[in-house]
């Protein structure tokens, strides 16, 4: 499995909106800058987060996006989901039945834990999480990220 380009903006977009005060409202050119996202692709990530219910956003001059829930009730699977399609690991798990293999094939039971332990560490991994781990690394914590590279990717400190 590998995320789109556009999961990952969604899940910068969103962290950024985690580390704000609850309510606070924040332009999108804001989130692009901060994050790194070409500020062209963001409104069309924002309604696709709105659509599914995890941010609002506001028109007008005060206008710009804000969390719809709290940080500890969104997780990553809601946003991955949200751009993507359901997370599946092979075609054979997408359905059960799906696959004219499954009953004797030795790796569908592999396929199926590994996948299973991917959503289940994706639905514990909320952005309170990752918003506070954000804010230690800010503070000096040896948790930190640093930019790599111009293609803004983040290695350990």
């Amino acid at each position: 499995m590998q995320l789109t380009r556009q999961a990952d903006y969604a899940i910068r977009a969103l962290l950024h909106l985690s580390t704000e005060q609850q309510g606070n409202v924040v332009q999108t050119k804001e989130i692009a800058s901060s994050e790194g996202i070409p500020e062209k692709y963001l409104p069309t990530i924002m309604r696709t987060l709105a659509r599914a219910g995890l941010v609002r956003t506001l028109r007008g001059n005060q206008g710009g996006v804000l969390l719809a829930r709290h940080p500890e009730e969104i997780n990553l699977r809601e946003v991955i989901e949200a751009i993507e399609e359901p997370i599946v690991l092979n075609r054979c798990l997408r359905e059960e039945g799906e696959c004219t293999r499954e009953s004797f094939c030795p790796v569908h039971p592999v396929w199926d834990r590994i996948q299973q332990t991917l959503i289940d560490r994706l639905e514990s991994t909320t952005f309170a999480d990752l918003a506070s781990e954000r804010i230690a690394g800010e503070a000096g914590s040896s948790k930190g990220w640093e930019f790599s590279d111009s293609r803004n990717e983040r290695i350990p400190a």
